[in-house]
């Protein structure tokens, strides 16, 4: 089978994790010849794309996951960059898997945007939606119930390990700052907020390293060396990024726990048994959490932020109740297994 793989090539360390497991499960599942890749982002659906190459040179076409679902300045509202009567002329199955409502608390989609992803629905051989609180949030304004999947993120380590290498050093706390779309992420508050992470760090007994996932958060994670009074690791985003992805799943596999303001440093953690602190600035991170049955550990970074609260947190949340979060995520991850499985049954079922 030749896949095309289209998905959000932006610079965004998630979305490579996210990608290496939609790939992990197709060539899990399907007899793969090769999966060929294409930037959601950049990529013009047009007339001729569809036909001289989606058409001619693929037998699958799979978009996502990642939070697709964005951008009201977008030509459909979302990542799609294709005309909504051209939909019907991809000739070969095609699924959307695993993308997510990435839109803010306050926005809502476009009238352009239902309408975009309702003909993508009906012309799709499967549309489904992360495991965030997507699902809710969609079906709700697409007046239609949509499907849900784990978040194919949590699958990156399928080709990668078996999840029992030993490392005898001490485990680190990661700390994963988001600083790309910093107004609508935590408005005016970035001051308090680097002073709140500092007081946090300086009081962590365990080793520390602060992992970028875009360019942009290194400075945000400068400005918090600067109120440090104790030794901290800084990855090296420069040296690894985006080609070598396995430095920074190695730094999430072998983590105590970890502080996290993204999805995808909840997800890769998880997907570890890794315990994750949730520094909530969108729905989605709260949506994730209360999926995981994990909601204890969640702070709101606009109402909730101060060291004392996180610290708190920590200490008699994580540390304390740590085995019983490992159990938890245990359970989980042979659930989204399970799950996964079925869905790739069935859609080889419908695909044959």
């Amino acid at each position: 089978m030749k896949i095309l793989h289209a998905w959000c090539m932006n610079y965004n360390i998630g979305d490579y994790f996210l990608a290496r497991g939609v790939k992990n499960l197709l060539r899990k599942y399907f007899p793969v010849d090769f999966i060929a890749d294409t930037n959601i982002q950049g990529q013009y659906f047009n007339e001729y794309y569809i036909n001289e190459v989606v058409n001619k040179k693929y037998d699958l076409l799979v978009i996502g996951g990642g939070g697709l679902i964005h951008g009201y300045h977008w030509p459909n509202g979302w990542f799609w960059l294709c005309e909504k009567d051209l939909i019907k002329t991809i000739r070969i199955p095609f699924i959307v898997y695993g993308i997510g409502d990435n839109y803010w608390e306050d926005e809502a989609l476009l009238s352009k945007t239902v309408i975009h992803l309702n003909e993508t629905i009906k012309y799709a051989t499967s549309f489904s939606v992360r495991n965030d609180g997507s699902k809710e949030r969609l079906s709700s304004q697409l007046c239609k119930e949509i499907q849900e999947v784990p978040d194919p993120g949590f699958f990156v380590w399928d080709n990668y390990f078996d999840g029992n290498i030993v490392d005898d050093s001490p485990k680190k706390v990661i700390v994963q700052l988001a600083n790309d779309k910093s107004t609508e992420r935590f408005g005016n508050l970035e001051s308090k907020l680097v002073n709140v992470i500092a007081e946090v760090v300086n009081n962590i007994s365990e080793d520390v390293i602060f992992i970028p996932h875009v360019y942009y958060d290194i400075a945000l994670n400068e400005k918090i060396s600067q109120k440090l009074t104790r030794k901290v690791e800084f990855f090296n985003f420069g040296a690894n990024a985006f080609d070598n992805i396995d430095a920074f799943l190695y730094q999430y596999s072998q983590a105590k726990y970890v502080i996290s303001m993204r999805g995808h440093s909840q997800i890769i953690p998880f997907a570890h048994n890794v315990p994750v602190l949730c520094l909530s600035n969108h729905p989605k991170h709260t949506g994730l959490m209360k999926k995981m049955g994990l909601s204890d550990y969640i702070i709101d970074i606009n109402n909730e932020l101060s060291s004392d609260h996180i610290l708190e947190k920590i200490k008699c949340g994580i540390i304390n109740n740590y085995n019983s979060i490992i159990s938890q995520l245990k359970r989980q991850n042979t659930k989204f297994s399970i799950e996964t499985c079925v869905f790739f049954e069935n859609l080889k079922r419908k695909l044959s």
